[in-house]
């Protein structure tokens, strides 16, 4: 009996003008977090991942919202678009990373890609191909949230 009005729903939806083109345009990956302390003291400027990578390793997305935020990438979204998004005037930084590397070791880090452009708000471009791991910081702020979106129908 619960097949018919899930039925019925899909059919309705199908018939609404538009209803298709707005299900394709919807972003492939969307993820919202928040990040409390920002790098650096609250001094505008790029990122340094270390802290977060090495937090990570060890204890996984526990430590996200602390002093940056990590996620994998959707494979589908690479070459698509992505946008981040801050809020609360925040301004947030995102690097792409080809893996976690060896986090102790101060001496390398591993092949990554930022995006930094200091000031309030966020960063948009290209997801990159070979860097499955994105980590996001907060450059200026204190307690602010972002939202990623990245894939089709991101502008």
């Amino acid at each position: 009996m619960k097949k018919l009005p899930v039925l019925a729903l899909t059919l309705a939806l199908a018939a609404v003008p538009g209803a298709q083109a707005l299900a394709k345009k919807a972003p492939t990956q969307v993820v919202e977090g928040s990040i409390a302390i920002p790098q650096g003291g609250n001094a505008v400027g790029a990122c340094i991942y270390r802290g977060q990578r090495t937090a990570y390793s060890v204890a996984g997305a526990a430590v996200n919202g602390i002093i940056g935020y990590t996620f994998e990438v959707d494979p589908k979204t690479v070459n698509k678009p992505f946008k981040l998004e801050a809020a609360d005037g925040s301004g947030m930084d995102i690097s792409f990373y080809a893996d976690l590397g060896d986090p102790s070791d101060p001496t390398t880090a591993p092949a990554n890609l930022p995006f930094a452009e200091p000031g309030p708000g966020g960063e948009s471009g290209i997801v990159p191909a070979g860097y499955p791991i994105a980590f996001v910081c907060m450059t200026e702020g204190t307690e602010a949230g972002f939202t990623y979106s990245a894939g089709k129908g991101v502008k």
